[in-house]
Formats: structure tokens, sequence, C-alpha cells
């Protein structure tokens, strides 16, 4: 009996224990995260820091932790706004360039997310494993007003034509592409059937428009970053 009864008072012991844990661990947690906030501007200040030290082993390590600090949290951004005018010329200048290389990633960040919203309006009929769209013809004159910022990402791409008929490629840009002809269609090429015509450089973004030698559309691509290969094999027979 008193057996059972030291059981039941260890077992209650023990419950009362886990309780207050689970209470106290969120407390903890909090302490812990508010410690590290506060600790936040002290340990970037002590990184940018090193930014200034003799050895370009650690001055090269310090840049590389920051930069992987800024990409993480975008609040580091405001730390090392501070920084800009250090007395150190090494330092001033390594953070000021990385300032500026972070906010072009953001920049570029925010125009891709603003594309992507274009290009969702469009019909899209398949994505190849190497990043090119394959839209719906019918959308080329939507394709054409599209908002395309400039292009950083060269290429390579081929055309194969698997059909049995000639086909034309065309390019086409954005209407605000005035120097490369403001949305118009600009042949590009000529293949064969069976044929293979090569760009041996263009870039992402670019869309292509294939036709048949009376203009009709074909096919309508918009290329991606990675080089890449665009196989026509003619126009799907019309479901019955």
């Amino acid at each position: 009996m008193t057996h059972s009864l030291n059981t039941i008072r260890s077992k209650s012991s023990l419950g009362f224990i886990l309780i207050s844990l689970c209470w106290a661990f969120p407390l903890l947690a909090q302490q812990v995260q508010n410690k590290t906030s506060e600790l936040g501007e002290d340990q970037v200040e002590a990184i940018v820091e090193r930014l200034g030290d003799e050895d370009f082993k650690v001055r090269n390590k310090a840049y590389a932790t920051l930069e992987r600090m800024l990409e993480k949290d975008e609040k580091i951004d405001a730390h090392l706004q501070k920084f800009k005018n250090h007395e150190d010329p090494e330092i001033s200048t390594r953070i000021s360039g990385l300032l500026k290389q972070h906010e072009k990633q953001l920049k570029l960040k925010n125009e891709l997310f603003e594309f992507q919203k274009q290009i969702a309006k469009l019909r899209l009929l398949e994505k190849q494993a190497d990043g090119v769209w394959r839209i719906d013809p019918d959308d080329e004159k939507m394709m054409r007003s599209i908002d395309k910022k400039k292009s950083i990402h060269k290429i390579k791409l081929t055309f194969v034509n698997q059909s049995k008929q000639p086909v034309k490629i065309f390019t086409i840009c954005a209407h605000k592409h005035k120097d490369e002809g403001g949305g118009n269609r600009n042949k590009h090429a000529k293949i064969e059937p069976g044929k293979t015509h090569n760009c041996k450089e263009t870039w992402e973004k670019r869309v292509y428009v294939l036709t048949d030698m009376d203009d009709k559309a074909l096919g309508l691509y918009l290329t991606g970053e990675k080089n890449a290969k665009i196989e026509f094999k003619g126009v799907p027979a019309a479901k019955k």
C-alpha cells in the first residue's frame, strides 16, 4: 500500500514538473529570442569590424558572413547602413558595395515577381525541363505587351524542326523596347523540315514565334535562364 502511495506521489510530482516545464519553455524561448534580438546589432558590428582586419582571409570571411546574414534577414540592412561612412575606408567601401549588391538583388527579385504575375495571365501549355515556356500562339498579342526589364543571362538556344513543313522563326519584344521594333515581329531564321538552327547567343525572357510560310503562328515560346532546345513537332491535331 505504501509502495502504491509512493508511486502515485511520484507520478503526481512528475506530472507537475512536466506541466511546469510546458508553461516555462515558451517564456524561456521568448527570453532567448529577445536576448538574440538585443545582441543582433552588436554581433553585426563585431563582424563589420573584421572587414578592416589585416588578414585578407578574415576580411573575406566577414564579408561572406554578412552576405548570408543579409540574405536571411533584411533587417540587417538597417544595421549596415550605419557603417557606410566608417572611418576605415576598407570597411566603408565593402559595406557600400554589399548594400548596393543587396539592393540590386531585391530589385531583380521584385521585377521577377512582377513578370511572373504577368506571365500568369497567359495560357501556358507546357514548361520544358530547361525552363522554356510553351505558350498558346493566340496569346502572341498579349505577350508583346508584357513589360520586360533588361535581361541579365546570356543563353544558347537550339531550334529543331521535327515537322514535315518549313517554319519561320521570329523574335518579338515588349512594346516599350522601341529600339528593337516596339512589339513587332523580327524575322530571325527559316528552318527546313528535319533541320536544326542554333542561336549561339540570346537572352532570358526572349519571346520566339514559329510560323508557317504564310506567317501564321504555330508556336510561341519564352526562354528561361538556361541553355535550351525547342523541338517543333508540328501543330497538334484538333480534338474532335
